[in-house]
């Protein structure tokens, strides 16, 4: 049985449009914001909430007085630490020349003075880039999450992704969540886990900024020479499905002219939390690439999640059976989840179907399987 506990903490990711392509649940948001901060080479970090199932990815920097729109898309992710890397995909842009700050990838004292950037709420708050100031309250963050610092600046939803500085210049986590019972508490993921996932990168070497040259300056000196680069992301359901011309981590690396849906367009679906986000087709798999947030409308969460062995892909005349899961359990094993709020991401891989096939059903057995039923297949 799942068990449930009360939600005391939410993402900082503003939904900005109406809702869009799964008309069967209208919390899917359609478009949304958040923030992003310049690394060396064209690369952006953010959160893995803000970056996840986007179709369209749009920068927009502050330079001067001037406003410059860059697109992206997303080249490495990080769920389970919440953090995703953008690449800048725009011929129009020509970088930003030496990044003023460093990563400080070793750990903060608690007690120590830091700001953060962003832009939160831009709908009410105005599209300004917004600055807060704190300290680091705690080594570990909700519940005892390691991975965090727990912190006292205020932050805000469109906040997600956004530098937290130290009183130094140098940025020392990712703001990523606050509590929704506690007065001044907020999260954000430390820049170890960064140096982890920019390890996965082809060309890692030097993307990490490791020059600080505005540690002398008072505050409003630093904000005025790093705030050009911290940017407003714009993300969007709808749009060109994205190409990269680098394998995503936890998506296989697929050959040139396999058929890629992704966020596919769905009829009508049998569960509250589970999305499909990613659809692969070769000659020899059909590969169902899925997330499922563990929150629930009710208030609580999902303590685990399984998928049976018997799940099937349906077309207009035959059933293709489950070869295998990767990243869920098959039951009667459980993946478990760690905190509420998690989102897992799964595989499911099946045999090939015919060519030419248009929609697919997804049905898992048992009275509280899985159901999505219209799966598009179609690339818009």
């Amino acid at each position: 049985m799942k068990r449930t506990v009360f939600l005391l903490i939410f993402s900082l990711c503003a939904v900005i449009g109406a809702y869009s392509q799964y008309p069967y649940e209208s919390s899917q948001p359609s478009e949304w914001s958040g923030t992003g901060w310049m690394l060396n080479k064209g690369y952006v970090v953010t959160n893995h909430h803000v970056a996840e199932n986007a179709r369209t990815i749009r920068l927009k920097f502050m330079q001067g007085d001037s406003l410059v729109q860059y697109s992206g898309e997303t080249v490495v992710m990080d769920e389970e630490n919440d953090l995703a890397i953008i690449k800048i995909n725009d011929p129009s842009f020509k970088g930003f020349g030496a990044l003023p700050y460093a990563v400080k990838t070793s750990l903060a004292e608690v007690g120590e003075s830091v700001f953060v950037l962003g832009y939160p709420l831009i709908t009410t708050m105005g599209d300004e880039i917004k600055l807060t100031t704190g300290i680091i309250s705690s080594h570990s963050g909700y519940e005892g999450n390691r991975s965090q610092y727990q912190i006292s600046a205020p932050v805000q939803p469109g906040n997600s992704g956004g530098p937290l500085f130290d009183d130094q210049g140098n940025v020392v986590g990712i703001v990523n969540a606050k509590h929704a019972g506690a007065e001044n508490v907020s999260y954000a993921v430390k820049a170890q886990h960064l140096q982890d996932l920019v390890n996965r990168l082809p060309d890692k070497a030097g993307v990490l900024p490791t020059s600080n040259t505005i540690s002398g300056l008072n505050l409003p000196q630093k904000v005025k020479k790093v705030k050009g680069l911290v940017c407003f992301i714009y993300c969007s359901t709808r749009g060109e499905t994205p190409r990269s011309s680098q394998p995503r981590y936890g998506a296989p690396d697929v050959p040139q002219g396999d058929k890629v849906i992704v966020s596919p367009y769905v009829d009508n679906a049998r569960t509250e939390n589970a999305r499909i986000t990613k659809i692969t087709l070769t000659d020899k798999e059909t590969i169902v690439e899925m997330t499922y947030n563990n929150e629930l409308s009710s208030g609580g969460y999902v303590e685990w999640i399984q998928i049976a062995q018997a799940t099937t892909i349906e077309t207009d005349d035959q059933e293709y059976t489950m070869k295998r899961a990767e990243g869920i359990a098959i039951a009667p094993n459980k993946t478990y989840f760690t905190r509420n709020g998690e989102t897992k991401t799964f595989r499911l891989i099946f045999p090939a179907i015919p060519k030419g096939t248009t929609s697919i059903n997804l049905v898992e057995p048992g009275e509280y399987g899985w159901r999505f039923y219209g799966i598009s297949l179609k690339e818009y």
